[in-house]
């Protein structure tokens, strides 16, 4: 509603990562513990609004989407600590997933490790919100392999399985 003012009330400025408890409310930041966005309310910007409305059809710019293999899983990358994965694996199942696959009788839940865990949930993760690489990125501790990570009766979402 143009001209119009907001009240507006800020939860945090920061993600509350290391909030004991469930880890839904640890992302209500508006900033992740590395200071990138999470969520773009325009506080970052100096923003000018003109005193008279504009007459002038915007323009949608033309995007090109950046070419991505036909097959692509998002998995852990070598050396990240289990405190990390453990993190990630917190993140993509606090956020919705469906991570049943990962408790225990699940198709995933063996080996039963933070690592094999971890690596379930981020891909589930990557497939579920959109295969753009920023969703696979988890603070720079994953990355898109075209190497299909499913093993015995795991099948790992993305592509030809």
């Amino acid at each position: 509603m143009p001209g119009k003012s907001v009240e507006t009330y800020i939860f945090a400025l920061y993600d509350e990562d290391l909030k004991p408890g469930g880890t839904s409310e640890r992302s209500f930041g508006l900033y992740k513990p590395d200071l990138t966005v999470t969520y773009d309310v325009g506080l970052s910007k100096s923003s000018q609004t003109p005193s008279t409305p504009s007459t002038s059809t915007p323009t949608t710019p033309r995007v090109t989407p950046s070419p991505k293999p036909s097959s692509a899983w998002c998995v852990p990358k070598a050396g990240v600590s289990d405190a990390q994965l453990q993190a990630n694996l917190d993140y993509a199942c606090g956020h919705g997933i469906d991570c049943s696959a990962i408790q225990p009788g699940g198709g995933c839940f063996d080996p039963n490790t933070v690592a094999s865990h971890a690596a379930y949930a981020m891909n589930l993760y990557y497939h579920t919100v959109g295969t753009i690489p920023l969703n696979c990125d988890f603070s720079q501790t994953a990355t898109l392999t075209s190497s299909n990570p499913s093993y015995n009766a795991c099948t790992y979402p993305g592509g030809n399985t």
